[in-house]
């Protein structure tokens, strides 16, 4: 039986700094790239645990964008055995420096269409 669930998804945009959600079940897909309904740019899928930045907070956009360009978007990494090992995303540009480096076998690398 497919899982039918409807999930929030958290679409974020760097040209205006906003994030939107969207709903989708999993099974149907999810695009990974949808029109930003504020600025009508791209804004990219960073799923279900993806917290926005307040718009004026430049430095975690800045980190945000860091990630996202070296293949995080926000997923969960697990490295443990049990699905409550999962790893928490760096708080500053300089921890998620080091973060990319030492988990960057978990890094998603999409090709955006």
């Amino acid at each position: 039986m497919k899982d039918c669930t409807p999930y929030n998804m958290a679409f974020a945009c760097f040209e205006c700094c906003k994030s939107f959600k969207r709903e989708f079940v999993l099974t149907e897909g999810v695009p990974l790239e949808l029109k930003c309904p504020n600025c009508g740019g791209s804004s990219y899928n960073f799923g279900r645990h993806f917290k926005t930045p307040k718009k004026t907070d430049s430095k975690q956009w800045k980190k945000v964008k860091f990630l996202f360009d070296h293949g995080f978007r926000f997923q969960k990494i697990r490295v443990g055995s049990g699905d409550k090992d999962t790893i928490p995303y760096p708080d500053t540009l300089e921890q998620a420096k080091e973060f990319v480096i030492k988990y960057k076998g978990f890094a998603i690398n999409y090709e955006v269409q």
